[in-house]
């Protein structure tokens, strides 16, 4: 007798089904209680590896950020393909304070490491939290990290210094301001409500997300577009004005954008604010105890191999060797020392000057928007910034 799974089909339509999330893994689950390992070629199979692939399907990296050795990486599914959907919803009590428009100018960011910091940690347990069909869950527990709970993170430091200034100013001019990143667009949906809960109004004009990425780059694997933003925002925002002379992006990666379209790109220094957050204050063995255990192991195998779990965690039950012990031991000298070195960056990213320096280059050159990137870089390079740990 195969192990029993869910077919992607059943797993998909319940982590889809956001209304009702419970329902929807009760009728997944349920629907392939009976069944066997069902194979690609839908017939009966004890094929681990199938159900190693399927299973950690559920589980990848949301965050936009190239993982280390040993850690999974996600790329796009595809080429430029569909169209996402706005930021889900305004903001209540938040409106989009526009000024009478001074100048066309459509103004990209990407996300990560370039309007707030290292968002690995709170992505990773929204991702244990979210994209696992649970059966069960703690009543009166939230699954999942709401823009809420990003929000103080935000204020003690996530959010770059002189950001929130940037878009003041970039709204008083009346530009149009987007989002472009790697990370997936329910994560990242979740971070830019809670940046602009931080800024107090509805900036962002569009979201593109990990879909809207496309073959070439060289690490990840997925490449950005201004292209496919200009036609985008002109079909959706009403931007029909916008082209590339008129459109900046600033990106921390200095590969985001194609030889085409690099003249345009702003490359800044990567901001690496980063704070803890505990994976296991939900998920722990009390609550998986109720779940089904290969999804239990499935979540345990996965933090592990991030690293935010010991090594022997998966063995759960099982005697330690000691072996094991000397392991587990390692891993929390090593884990201490990592966690110490990237809040000793907190104290260096604090005095970033990046976003200053843009406003006031752009303050100074914005009767040229064809020249502003070449007057930027010239100001980033006059410049002293603080030292980055990730080398882009």
């Amino acid at each position: 007798m195969g192990k029993k799974v869910f077919s992607m089909m059943d797993l998909t339509a319940a982590a889809e089904n956001e209304d009702d999330v419970t329902t929807a893994n009760n009728a997944a689950y349920g629907a392939a209680a009976d069944s066997l390992l069902v194979g690609n070629d839908g017939e009966s199979s004890d094929d681990e590896e199938f159900l190693e692939a399927q299973m950690q399907k559920m589980l990848q990296h949301t965050a936009g950020t190239v993982r280390t050795a040993g850690m999974l990486r996600v790329s796009s599914q595809g080429n430029l393909h569909g169209t996402n959907s706005l930021l889900s919803s305004p903001i209540a009590g938040l409106v989009p304070l526009q000024a009478q428009k001074q100048v066309n100018l459509l103004v990209v960011f990407d996300m990560d490491h370039t309007m707030v910091g290292d968002l690995v940690s709170l992505s990773d347990r929204d991702n244990i939290e979210t994209n696992v069909p649970w059966t069960y869950w703690p009543e009166g527990k939230p699954q999942g990290l709401g823009p809420s709970f990003i929000l103080p993170y935000l204020a003690r430091g996530m959010m770059r210094p002189g950001m929130l200034d940037l878009l003041n100013w970039l709204r008083d001019i009346g530009a149009t301001i987007v989002v472009y990143t790697h990370s997936e667009e329910k994560w990242a949906t979740k971070v830019c409500e809670a940046m602009e809960q931080m800024a107090g109004w509805n900036f962002i004009a569009r979201l593109f997300s990990r879909s809207d990425c496309r073959d070439g780059h060289p690490e990840f694997t997925a490449r950005k577009s201004l292209k496919f933003v200009i036609d985008e925002c002109a079909k959706h925002c009403g931007t029909t004005w916008a082209n590339m002379d008129n459109t900046i992006m600033f990106d921390d990666d200095g590969h985001a954008l194609n030889a085409e379209e690099q003249h345009r790109l702003i490359k800044v220094a990567s901001y690496d604010y980063w704070e803890s957050c505990q994976w296991d204050e939900v998920v722990n063995e009390e609550m998986m105890a109720h779940n089904h255990e290969e999804l239990a192991d499935m979540v345990r195998r996965s933090v592990v191999e991030w690293g935010i779990a010991a090594p022997s965690y998966p063995r759960v039950g099982v005697p330690l060797t000691e072996e094991d012990r000397r392991q587990d031991a390692r891993w929390a000298v090593q884990r201490k020392q990592k966690q110490q070195i990237l809040e000793s960056y907190n104290k260096v990213a604090r005095l970033d000057r990046v976003m200053y320096d843009i406003q006031t280059s752009m303050e100074q050159n914005l009767h040229d928007l064809v020249k502003v990137p070449i007057k930027i870089r010239e100001q980033l390079g006059k410049s002293k910034q603080p030292a980055s740990r990730r080398q882009r």
